[in-house]
């Protein structure tokens, strides 16, 4: 007997149904599959940029700090001593050809040790108040600024604040971590800003896609979530590029500061030697005495124009020429290790 018609017909188009229903089922599988595998490895590739750029972003703020502190142990060091042995000294005249290839005044001298002896007492005054206390990110505005603007408070009872100051007005500085909007200045936000706009947490949302009801706008929706990972993730590594940049750059000045200084303290040993032996009076030294007088005022000149170089502009930027002025130091450096 045959089967009736109509349900034939109604099997048929149940059959049909569960068939869409499982094409429709897999397909939704597999955008789901697709889904979570695009957005493991974004997280992944994220993830990894942003700690790339992390460990950038620490290791050039602890550069920083680390110049920052080397050079007020230098100006309450080598400088400090200088000063205090080159002031006894009496009637100082390098016009003699014999010691000095130019002429410098009195004046011009006096002026000089004036001038550092006041970031003498600053940094003096920093180091007893003890580096814990240089709040703000303080201790890496004195290594990326020069001394000279770090100490340009009108009286040393600012010297710490001013340290703070400047590092929440420096873009990069405060986006190291090292000033607040509280602080005044461009803060966290304006050092974002200039570094590209890059975030600052890894929170683009990816899994908010993954457990979503998968479809194909979803997947379409992760695809979209590609292309401004991958634009966050060049940002990031444009922006620790830049660290390390800074970086390098802080290590040479540090490095050009250390072999300065070691040559300084050899210097400052001799002319102490000389005033043992001779008294305090210039016009009794000899001529290769005077001559270790006028190094010791030479290397303090150079000394305090790497302390007073700065690496990062008002907004957070290399200063131009820096690699120039490293190599010109350093050549003045080795030039006088031959007198």
């Amino acid at each position: 007997m045959p089967l009736p018609f109509i349900p034939l017909i109604v099997a048929g188009a149940a059959a049909a149904s569960a068939a869409v229903a499982g094409k429709k089922g897999y397909d939704s599988y597999q955008n789901m599959k697709e889904t979570k595998q695009i957005a493991e490895q974004l997280e992944s590739r994220y993830k990894n940029a942003y700690n790339q750029f992390e460990t950038s972003r620490d290791q050039t703020n602890s550069n920083f700090e680390e110049y920052g502190l080397l050079k007020l142990e230098i100006l309450d060091g080598s400088i400090k001593d200088f000063v205090n042995e080159f002031k006894q000294i009496k009637n100082v005249n390098f016009s003699n050809k014999a010691v000095t290839d130019e002429f410098v005044t009195n004046q011009d001298i006096e002026q000089f040790v004036l001038n550092i002896e006041k970031q003498v007492v600053k940094a003096g005054q920093v180091l007893t108040a003890g580096v814990a206390s240089i709040a703000g990110g303080g201790l890496a505005a004195m290594g990326a600024v020069g001394a000279t603007t770090t100490f340009a408070a009108a009286s040393t009872g600012t010297a710490i604040a001013t340290l703070s100051g400047i590092a929440a007005q420096n873009a990069t500085l405060a986006f190291l971590g090292g000033g607040a909007l509280s602080a005044g200045g461009l803060g966290i936000a304006g050092g974002t800003m200039v570094l590209g706009g890059i975030a600052l947490a890894p929170a683009l949302a990816i899994g908010s896609l993954i457990f979503a009801s998968t479809t194909e706008k979803k997947l379409h929706e992760m695809y979209a979530k590609k292309a401004e990972v991958n634009t966050e993730v060049e940002k990031l590594s444009a922006a620790k590029n830049v660290m390390n940049q800074i970086s390098s750059t802080t290590n040479s000045m540090k490095d050009l500061a250390e072999s300065t200084n070691k040559l300084f303290m050899d210097y400052i040993y001799k002319m102490k030697s000389v005033i043992s032996q001779k008294g305090l009076d210039f016009r009794n030294y000899s001529t290769e005495e005077q001559s270790i007088i006028h190094t010791n005022y030479k290397l303090a000149i150079i000394m305090r124009d790497v302390l007073n170089t700065t690496i990062l502009d008002e907004k957070g930027q290399l200063v131009g020429n820096l690699q120039s002025v490293i190599t010109a130091k350093k050549k003045a450096v080795t030039d006088l290790k031959g007198n």
